[in-house]
């Protein structure tokens, strides 16, 4: 259990961080706040698919 939680903490503090880094560097690179916030999405969405699917296979076990 402490791995899964571990997983989806890696999973949504990427997706912050790639928002962040995406708008941090805005002034660098001309499309990073797209990049990151595609990028944050995407993480976070992951995140979302791999909870679900985590919480539907735990409860199935009960």
């Amino acid at each position: 259990m402490k791995k899964r939680q571990g997983i989806t903490l890696l999973l949504f503090i990427l997706g912050a961080a790639s928002i962040s880094f995406g708008m941090a560097l805005k002034n660098i690179f001309p499309y990073s706040p797209a990049t990151g916030w595609i990028l944050g999405t995407l993480l976070l969405l992951g995140n979302s698919f791999y909870t679900r699917r985590y919480l539907h296979r735990r409860s199935i076990k009960k």
